[in-house]
């Protein structure tokens, strides 16, 4: 790896560069992820030491991320990985909690020395005397860890004199900055599209307000440089916009589009306008009074002005993708995402019924295919029922033909991974999958998989990265909450992941799944009674909560109340109200290798998706190394 180039940071009062550090470590962004805060402090304090000699890929591996001296870069990228994420990182910051700030601090392309530049051509006139007294600190603290027994240099110490300096000479310095560097380049802009209202007297007409505002959602998302909010969490909203700055500040994003939509007979009006969170202005607004019939051209003109009015550039057409589905066809479509968004076996029906519409009408309509084999899937998963393999190859043609019509969409891959990972445990394919689902544009869902399965791959820093990433774009989707929860039990971190349960509970409180959840969450930290006293409150309003005190039980030594609560269930294991995989659970906490086994691997045989982390749940750690246990994790590929 080549040295950066030279920078001008050491120009910025380092005490400025401190009090920026601080702000980021405490913020959002870098509060729940220790891997990036301990890289990002690291470069910083080094650079302003002047240890700008450390700042190599082999160095940073053994002193931020603990590689043994013998470790290879070539074969280890951790650094790399690291770097990529901890950019990324700093962009989403500066674009949401730092879009205020004086400071911005960077990790350039090409090296790891940390940049500093200023967003405005002012400063402090001084700093506080806490924030000049820190800085002989940090510098110690970096050359004690670097240099051992040896005082900070006198070059290290002259870095630190603009501390000092008056006014005038910090301006001057800003200024030379503005001048040699220009000013910090833009942050990314941020958006959610807030539900469409029905303001037409027609209830019925309600699948076309919240279609548009999907597929607008959708056209956005595949913009470069836009960071586009779920729908998930969008519409969590629909009814309750109001003026749209508090949706927008729950969000964590800097605007919101929000609009209106009356039909009458084959006329469609739609209002719209973009607003800006911080102060309410209005950025742009039209009004799209047309024939139904040209609903698909309002869209696009939609989507480009709402573009421009971000700066968001639009790429050129794609030779590969159509540019518009039949009409008749998208209103099929629009009709069958809304039903299959209502999460019932019977509006399921009706929303498989409405794609297959589609694509009879319209045999190329590539998001068509992608959302009946999502339809197929959910029924299943609504009815309690497994795909069996004739399904499961359906489900596989269906998304197949949907990328052969546009490969550039990121829902089919993401689904096609989740198979790949349930199925086949071809761990391979589903990481190729989810890395294309990346590449066609952000994607919640695809962020969430991806960081399930680096998760269940015991890569816990890769997963980490994926599923905050999830939760950025769906902050208050349940999902990507739940899937952070799992994984945070998984790594062992019990109360960060009983918090994020906590977060769904607080706007979901008769969540049972959640509920259950936290108190499982007790079991596996150790503190069986707490989750007893859960438990037995739920017992009456979801039965399989006895499983989960059977766990408790057995957590706390209780063999026999634990087998009288577990083999009940046992019993009748093929109705599958209860997982299998919990079973095992309860004999692994009664440390019983042989039972733990067997239900582990009937749970394979029925493709439970949870079975999926066996190799890194802290429930059987004790038994990893068995003859048995590593029998079924080399069948399973995780290992």
């Amino acid at each position: 790896m080549p040295d950066p180039a030279p920078s001008t940071e050491t120009e910025v009062p380092p005490g400025l560069v401190l009090s920026e550090l601080r702000l980021l470590l405490a913020s959002r962004s870098f509060a729940n992820s220790p891997r990036l805060s301990q890289f990002l402090k690291y470069v910083v304090e080094q650079t302003i030491a002047g240890n700008r000699e450390r700042l190599k890929e082999y160095q940073i591996g053994v002193d931020v991320f603990g590689r043994r001296a013998t470790y290879s870069t070539r074969t280890d990228p951790v650094v790399r990985v690291e770097a990529r994420q901890l950019r990324f990182r700093l962009a989403h910051y500066y674009g949401t909690e730092g879009r205020e700030d004086e400071l911005i601090i960077s990790l350039p392309k090409g090296g790891y020395g940390a940049e500093f530049s200023l967003r405005k051509a002012q400063v402090a006139a001084q700093p506080t005397q806490a924030t000049a007294a820190e800085i002989p600190a940090a510098v110690e603290r970096v050359q004690a860890q670097t240099q051992p027994g040896r005082k900070p240099s006198r070059t290290a110490y002259r870095r630190l004199l603009p501390v000092g300096i008056a006014a005038a000479a910090v301006c001057v310095a800003a200024l030379w900055l503005l001048f040699t560097r220009g000013l910090a380049r833009p942050a990314t802009p941020s958006i959610a599209v807030l539900p469409f209202e029905n303001v037409s007297a027609d209830p019925a007409n309600q699948y076309l307000c919240d279609g548009l505002t999907d597929e607008v959602t959708d056209d956005l998302s595949r913009l470069q440089r836009l960071r586009v909010i779920a729908r998930s969490s969008a519409f969590q909203f629909k009814g309750h916009i109001g003026d749209g700055r508090d949706a927008g500040r729950r969000l964590n994003v800097a605007n919101v589009l929000k609009g209106g939509i009356e039909r009458h007979g084959d006329r469609l009006k739609l209002v719209a306008q973009l607003d800006r969170v911080s102060d309410g202005k209005q950025l742009w607004s039209n009004t799209y009074d047309r024939p139904i019939s040209d609903i698909l051209s309002v869209q696009s003109q939609l989507v480009t002005a709402v573009a421009s009015a971000l700066k968001a550039p639009i790429p050129a057409p794609d030779p590969l993708r159509r540019s518009a589905p039949d009409r008749e066809a998208h209103d099929d479509f629009m009709r069958g995402r809304y039903e299959m968004e209502q999460i019932s076996p019977d509006s399921l029906s009706l929303a498989e019924k409405d794609f297959e519409r589609a694509i009879q009408r319209d045999p190329d309509y590539a998001a068509a295919y992608a959302a009946l084999a999502a339809a197929k899937y959910n029924q299943a998963l609504a009815r309690a029922a497994s795909n069996n393999d004739a399904d499961r190859k359906s489900l596989e043609q269906l998304l197949q033909k949907a990328l052969d019509l546009d490969p550039h969409l990121p829902s089919p891959h993401a689904m096609i991974a989740s198979l790949a990972m349930q199925f086949d445990w071809d761990w391979t394919r589903a990481e190729r999958e989810l890395r294309a689902a990346a590449a066609a544009g952000p994607s919640a869902s695809a962020e969430s998989i991806y960081g399930l399965l680096l998760t269940y791959r015991g890569r816990f820093a890769e997963a980490d990265d994926h599923l905050r990433r999830a939760q950025d774009l769906d902050p208050l989707g349940t999902v990507q909450l739940n899937n952070l929860s799992l994984a945070l039990v998984l790594e062992k971190r019990f109360a960060q992941a009983r918090e994020e349960s906590e977060k769904i509970l607080a706007r979901y409180p008769n969540m049972l799944p959640t509920r259950v959840g936290v108190d499982l969450i007790y079991v596996f930290e150790g503190q069986p009674s707490l989750a007893l006293q859960g438990l037995r409150k739920l017992e009456h309003r979801f039965p399989p909560a006895l499983v989960g005190e059977a766990m408790a039980e057995a957590r706390a030594g209780h063999r026999q109340n634990a087998l009288t609560l577990v083999r009940p269930f046992e019993a009748n294991y093929q109705d599958g109200r209860v997982p299998m995989y919990w079973f095992a659970l309860v004999y692994g906490l009664l440390g019983d290798e042989a039972n733990t086994v067997k239900w582990l691997e009937r749970s394979a045989d029925r493709r439970e998706w949870p079975v999926l982390n066996i190799a890194v749940h802290p429930v059987f750690a004790s038994m990893e190394n068995t003859p048995r246990f590593r029998a079924l994790k080399k069948r399973m590929r995780l290992e």
